[in-house]
C-alpha cells in the first residue's frame, strides 16, 4: 500500500510512503506552517493476479 495526501488549500503534497502515520505527521507540520486544515487523503494497494492453469 502506498499512502499520499495533498493540501485543499495550496500545491503542498507530502512525500507517499508506505507508513500511513509518517504522511499524518506530513500533514500535521503542513497545518503548524500554514495554518491549512483540509487534505486529500489517498491509500493505494496493488495487486498481481496469475491465472492458474
Amino acid at each position: 500500500m502506498t499512502f499520499e495526501a495533498e493540501c485543499l488549500h495550496c500545491k503542498w503534497a507530502a512525500t507517499p510512503a508506505t507508513d500511513g502515520a509518517a504522511v499524518d505527521v506530513e500533514c500535521m507540520s503542513h497545518t503548524g506552517r500554514s495554518g491549512h486544515k483540509g487534505f486529500r487523503r489517498l491509500c493505494t494497494s496493488f495487486a498481481l493476479v496469475v491465472r492458474e492453469e
